[in-house]
């Protein structure tokens, strides 16, 4: 009788999760260059070095793998953030509300495969469908949940309508990744300039203290306020 390693329950899950991660890594790559419309099962088991059908004893199909390279995504960010010492690694992106626009430039730079990703969605159009679209709504709503919260407890600018202001932090962090040549073309940098991401986040920390701020004499009040 002869012993071998490879034949035991241990390494048989080994090598399960090995090849799972294999997939998926290879779906990430797919995903952001390609976009989800557009990528495809083939190419995603031909760079993770198995065969299709093996993909599908692991996930029941495209979108399937795509919700755990999201998850991963997510994680990945939040780790970015976690090592970050400064507020920027905050839980609460509202702890400081005039720094709202930098907190999230900064967790764009901490995942561009997802800015990537995001780009190639919306050049492929809605009619394509949405993969994860329910959860990632209850997200961004839950987003602006707390913009709504932070107003009401007057931590955060009460004139400025909380859906609006939200699409608004998303534009200013992603659109100078996403659209590197316009920012090429604007500034003559590019996005992956260290210098430009310094001189971006500071703008966007000017801006915040502008808008976001609430003002020295307290929050605004309606105009129809008496005297």
């Amino acid at each position: 009788f002869r012993f071998s390693f490879f034949s035991t329950p241990m390494a048989r899950t080994r090598n399960a999760e090995k090849t799972r991660r294999a997939i998926v890594d290879a779906a990430r790559h797919e995903f952001s260059h390609k976009g989800f419309a557009s990528a495809r099962m083939e190419s995603i088991a031909r760079a993770a070095g198995v065969t299709k059908e093996l993909i599908y004893h692991y996930f029941r199909g495209k979108e399937d793998i795509f919700n755990e390279v999201r998850a991963l995504q997510h994680a990945d960010a939040l780790a970015a953030s976690k090592a970050d010492d400064s507020m920027l690694a905050a839980a609460d992106p509202l702890a400081q509300p005039e720094l709202l626009f930098v907190w999230r430039f900064h967790r764009a730079l901490s995942n561009l495969e997802w800015v990537r990703f995001l780009t190639w969605e919306a050049a492929q159009g809605e009619e394509t469908g949405i993969p994860g679209e329910a959860e990632r709504e209850r997200t961004i709503q839950r987003s602006i949940g707390a913009i709504k919260a932070a107003q009401g407890d007057h931590r955060l600018a009460d004139d400025l309508d909380p859906q609006l202001l939200q699409l608004a932090v998303f534009a200013l962090a992603n659109y100078p990744l996403a659209y590197a040549q316009i920012t090429r073309m604007a500034t003559g940098r590019s996005p992956s300039d260290p210098g430009f991401r310094k001189d971006w986040a500071a703008f966007l920390a000017k801006l915040g203290q502008k808008l976001l701020a609430v003002p020295q004499d307290g929050p605004s009040r309606p105009s129809n306020a008496s005297d």
